[in-house]
């Protein structure tokens, strides 16, 4: 090391001060960049340090004899450049997530990000790349790689293409990472399967794959391994959702037509991902095409909708809007016509979104969702005599009372997409989300001649601020180290009740119970490097830390993440993953499912975080002439701590003591086996799999401090997809589930209870005694579901009848079960049936049609 006097001049006057102070003599090439005008960034260096500031741009090789320095440029094979861009859809200027970028001569690629950028560094010389995506035209270029070169890819969609993916890998086969437990749903499958009432259903999709469960019949709750509905991250353009249903879950908020992408992680979670204990839910909405203005009209059997796309003044500005809304309230009202009790309902999603190319390197997205859901009764309708003024006069006017509920939420996202240099990505996200809930009682009382009004209104919701940084880091085709920083600002409302009085006198007289707001804030770090040794040997290791500082005790937390994926031949892979979990909010619920009105409540002094660990082991075999089949085997084991449940002598409208205290404290065990067969090709895809599972939990202050079966817990689960593609305008689906029962508690004995009061005579009563939580199984479930689309070309689109038939063989699948008695009991005796109660005992026709243009 030594120091300078003269930074600024030519690169020969900067090589001569430096043989002057160094003592050297420096001998170089004439190949090698000299410049008129340069400035050194430091007075102190060592030598080969200035000497590669001022060959800065011109790699060089040297080699040291005694006191002379020999300096000569790189070759081009040993230089290292990097071809870095997008990869988009030919016709309508989108991003194709997860498209696979690779060099045939080099053997070396990778995979776009969610954003569809890809960065790939090669030695110098000449390249062939190649961009393909399924369903596309793969395309390649050739060309002397010289320099860090820019490409955008534009590929054809191919709908001639008969090898159709039903169900792929985040990553493609050659370039898979150690993410293994991430898989991407294609969305045109998700659209022609089975829907109940025609309603395609992205939740419904998932629900299809192993280790995934619905929570009841209809439902479209997720309950991954053993965890609960608020153990799943669902993101919607990087915004968490806290409430996934309509029609009390039997449909979800996203709407087929505004998805472009969903990818779902159950296990080997990278470390860029945190908050939730059992799964993620990445679904991202479509941008817009770029050039012209089309879009969709569908109409169902329970709603329709249009969505409509394309660019705003230019090609650099797109926007994305889509619209759904049920008529279920118009034709309620056409047969409730002329009835004086009413019950109503309907629900609607807007999602929209807008793009705009700031330059090739940064590009701005603004996105939001906003969705409802409306029940209301009218009921008990009558008339009651109103004075007029001072006279003795009286009109008569209708009263009646009502009962409504409602939820919804509203989501918002902007951000920011920049290449800082053709190796790092950036993204800066600001999210807003909104989840907000209420049921409404509303009663009069017409008795000696005057009107006294009862309103009362429950109220409950959470917020969300949050604010991101993300980068990635493409050091070469083998080595991408992922980092990031977020903070989020919760603002909690667990439940405030608002009762309002009218007297006769017009008088309001308003009260609020339990009404608390609570705020929290969660601060979160991550590094991440995926990474590949020897072609054979892939990993993502991470490590994820987590803050959360609410109006109590700060928590804190560190989760290690390791992924491995071992290739022992070309068709047989091994793989395990590590992960440690945290989660700060909880939802407390009553049911078993998960309803609108459960409670999403903040760790506190007395409520701790949740924790998970889980280990999976499996291996992966690849069958057939271009991988055709696939199969999947895997197991897996997962602890959880500090869940949470009501308390046995409390429950969700008890307002004698605070929300923390109707809670009690526990920890589960979740461990079993998944299988997935896949066909990916030819006319017919699809693919069958099945989960053997078994989940505990054990609270000390429930079942006698003894474990038992957790609700969620379904030891066999299994399912088949099905795709024909008959003709070029004909496919057929076909969708068959089956789950052994759900644990349900139900009291094993029932007897008279009599309440004796002295001076008057006995009232009988009756009491019910239960053994044990979870202490019986519903029956088994089982489904079949059939479909069959028909598509034809018309002159300004694309038209799509869609038929099929839900429950095709009428299977009674429980819902709930009951006990029912007999009217003709003995005295002194009771005699009961366990019935059951089923949604869909009869096979359910459904219609849809769809126009594209």
């Amino acid at each position: 090391m030594f120091s300078v006097e003269i930074l600024r001049g030519s690169s020969i006057d900067l090589i001569e001060h430096l043989e002057e102070k160094s003592g050297y003599i420096i001998s170089y090439s004439s190949r090698l960049c000299l410049k008129e005008r340069l400035t050194l960034s430091d007075s102190h260096n060592t030598l080969i340090g200035f000497l590669h500031e001022i060959f800065r741009d011109c790699p060089f090789d040297y080699v040291e004899r005694e006191n002379k320095i020999i300096l000569r440029p790189l070759k081009l094979s040993e230089q290292s450049f990097t071809i870095l861009g997008y990869v988009l859809d030919a016709r309508t200027g989108e991003r194709l997530l997860g498209s696979n970028v690779f060099s045939g001569n080099r053997q070396e690629g990778t995979a776009t990000n969610f954003y569809g950028f890809y960065s790939l560094t090669l030695p110098g010389g000449p390249v062939d790349i190649h961009a393909s995506y399924v369903g596309y035209n793969s395309q390649k270029q050739s060309f002397l790689l010289d320099s860090d070169t820019v490409i955008y890819f534009s590929l054809e969609p191919n709908i001639e293409l008969p090898e159709v993916s039903v169900l792929g890998s985040r990553m493609p086969d050659l370039l898979q990472g150690g993410s293994f437990g991430s898989a991407r749903v294609s969305m045109d499958r998700i659209v022609e399967a089975p829907a109940l009432f025609g309603e395609s259903d992205l939740m419904r999709g998932i629900q299809m794959l192993p280790g995934i469960q619905s929570g009841s019949e209809g439902f479209t709750g997720l309950f991954v391994r053993g965890g609960g509905p608020d153990q799943n991250l669902v993101l919607l353009d990087d915004v968490p959702v806290y409430n996934v249903g309509h029609l009390l879950g039997f449909f979800s908020i996203f709407n087929a037509d505004a998805v472009k992408q969903v990818a779902v992680t159950k296990d080997g979670f990278p470390a860029r991902y945190g908050g939730r204990l059992s799964s993620v839910v990445d679904v991202r909405m479509k941008e817009g095409r770029n050039d012209k203005v089309g879009g969709s009209v569908s109409l169902g059997l329970l709603s329709s909708g249009v969505s409509l796309d394309g660019p705003v003044f230019n090609d650099k500005t797109t926007f994305a809007l889509s619209f759904r809304r049920t008529y279920i309230d118009a034709l309620a009202a056409l047969y409730q016509l002329g009835e004086d009790d009413k019950t109503n309902y309907y629900f609607f999603d807007l999602n929209g979104k807008i793009s705009y190319e700031l330059s090739d390197r940064s590009r701005l997205f603004l996105s939001s969702y906003w969705g409802r859901d409306k029940l209301y009764t009218l009921y008990n309708y009558r008339d009651y005599d109103v004075s007029v003024g001072n006279s003795d006069l009286s009109e008569k006017v209708s009263i009646n009372d009502e009962s409504n509920a409602g939820w919804g939420n509203f989501t918002g996202a902007l951000r920011w997409n920049y290449v800082v240099n053709p190796r790092l990505f950036s993204n800066v996200t600001a999210t807003y989300s909104n989840y907000r809930f209420f049921i409404g009682l509303k009663q009069s009382d017409d008795g000696q001649e005057q009107l006294n009004t009862y309103e009362q209104r429950y109220l409950s919701g959470i917020q969300d601020f949050t604010l991101k940084a993300d980068f990635e880091n493409y050091f070469n085709s083998n080595n991408t180290l992922r980092f990031g920083a977020s903070g989020v600002l919760h603002r909690f409302n667990p439940g405030v009740d608002v009762v309002k009085e009218t007297g006769s006198s017009g008088e309001t007289e308003e009260t609020s119970i339990g009404d608390v707001l609570v705020s929290g804030q969660e601060y979160r770090v991550y590094l991440e490097d995926e990474f590949s040794l020897a072609s054979r040997f892939s990993a993502n290791v991470g490590v994820h830390s987590a803050l959360f500082v609410g109006e109590g005790k700060p928590y804190w937390s560190l989760e290690p993440r390791f992924s491995l994926l071992y290739a022992l031949t070309q068709s047989t892979e091994l793989k395990g993953s590590l992960s440690r979990m945290s989660q700060f909010v909880h939802l407390v619920g009553t049911a078993g499912y998960s309803l609108p009105t459960d409670l999403w409540l903040p760790v506190s002094e007395k409520i701790r975080p949740m924790h998970s660990d889980q280990a999976t082991l499996g291996v992966n075999f690849y069958l057939g002439s271009g991988r055709r089949f696939s199969l999947s085997l895997e197991g897996y084991a997962k602890s959880y701590r500090n869940i949470l449940a009501y308390k046995e002598s409390t429950g969700f409208f008890d307002y004698s003591i605070t929300w923390e205290g109707k809670l009690t404290t526990g920890s589960g065990e979740s461990y079993g086996g998944e299988m997935l067969l896949q066909k990916n090709k030819g006319d017919l895809t699809g693919w069958f799999g099945y989960t053997y599972a078994r989940t505990a939990v054990h609270f000390s202050e429930l079942n006698d401090g003894n474990s038992y079966p957790a609700r969620f817990d379904r030891r066999h689960d299994a399912s088949l997809f099905m795709n024909y593609r008959f003709t070029k305008r004909i496919t057929g689906s076909l969708t068959w589930m089956f789950g052994s029962g759900n644990p349900v508690t139900l009291p094993e004995e029932r007897y008279y209870a009599p309440s004796l009061s002295w001076g008057k005579p006995s009232e009988y009563g009756y009491s019910e005694s239960v053994g044990s939580l979870n202490n019986y199984r519903m029956p088994a479930f089982h489904r079949l579901d059939l479909g069959v689309n028909f598509t034809k070309k018309k002159k300004r689109g694309e038209r799509t009848w869609s038929f099929g038939v839900i429950n095709a063989y009428g299977r009674q699948n429980p819902f709930l079960l009951y006990f029912s008695e007999s009217e003709n009991n003995p005295e002194g005796s009771v005699m009961r049936q366990l019935k059951q109660l089923s949604l869909f005992p009869f096979p359910i026709p459904y219609l849809r049609y769809s126009f594209k243009f």
